[in-house]
């Protein structure tokens, strides 16, 4: 649970939780009524299904929301398993939040319920109801992901791999090039930055940067300086510096930042 969340970018790919889940929603107590739902909402002159039907209209706006919003942070932050855990389990008690609402606005017509009664049961009903397809979605994600794993590893692992050698042609570092965060040229050597057990790394190696040319567009580096490639998938957002300076800011933290020519901009941004 402590491994990185993968999962693809973009709303369009959260889209389906907010119709997915709410329609288990729908079907589940429709089928099954658990927690005493038809009796519940068996007053004030409406049918148990009409209220069913707005409960899962809300879900669907809340959802939609907070999928948005997921997405929209996904881009930036480096999710882990347990901090999706943690959204899930939010969305969860944000749409119990609107549903007691909903209730305690509908009880107000035949006598009036309190909020705080009226949540407790909105959060078992939600929670007991969509912890199903959550727990169904989450082992589905982490099993394709493992799946991923074996499959990049097995499949031709040296080809995958980043090799730098020295001026002599001699093999000093070879390195998953996703780890590498930038490299950045030091008069006759270049410098490796890249992530180890979560640590920022530098490994000095004595060569030039056009020799690193031909792996740069193989595993997607770009160059955004004289002196500098960096790996787009380590670089949050682009900043103009007070001294009128564009900047790469890192995802990781603690990490600095490293200068962008005017020549290279654009061709950055497009890749984030």
């Amino acid at each position: 649970m402590d491994t990185t969340l993968r999962i693809s970018k973009g709303y369009g790919n959260q889209v389906k939780y907010a119709i997915l889940l709410p329609a288990f929603f729908f079907f589940f107590i429709f089928v099954y009524h658990p927690f005493s739902f038809r009796e519940y909402f068996d007053v004030g002159g409406k049918s148990w299904t009409f209220h069913l039907l707005m409960l899962t209209c809300i879900m669907i706006g809340v959802l939609a929301l907070t999928r948005l919003v997921f997405s929209a942070l996904y881009k930036y932050i480096p999710f882990r398993w347990w901090h999706y855990v943690l959204w899930c389990l939010g969305e969860v008690l944000v749409t119990s939040f609107f549903f007691a609402l909903y209730i305690t606005l509908f009880y107000m017509k035949s006598g009036g319920m309190p909020y705080f009664t009226a949540l407790p049961y909105a959060f078992q009903l939600v929670l007991m109801t969509l912890l199903y397809p959550y727990v169904i979605a989450i082992a589905v994600r982490v099993i394709m992901n493992k799946s991923s794993d074996l499959e990049n590893v097995v499949k031709e692992p040296e080809e995958t791999l980043l090799k730098f050698y020295d001026e002599h042609k001699r093999l000093k570092l070879t390195i998953d090039p996703s780890a590498v965060m930038f490299i950045a040229a030091d008069e006759n050597y270049i410098k490796i930055n890249y992530l180890e057990n979560e640590r920022v790394r530098v490994y000095q190696l004595r060569n030039s940067m056009k020799s690193f040319e031909a792996d740069a567009a193989k595993h997607g580096f770009v160059r955004c300086h004289r002196s500098y490639y960096v790996n787009p998938r380590h670089v949050k957002l682009l900043s103009r510096g007070k001294d009128g300076i564009i900047y790469t800011e890192f995802i990781r933290e603690g990490v600095g930042r490293i200068p962008v020519s005017k020549q290279y901009y654009q061709k950055l941004a497009d890749m984030l």
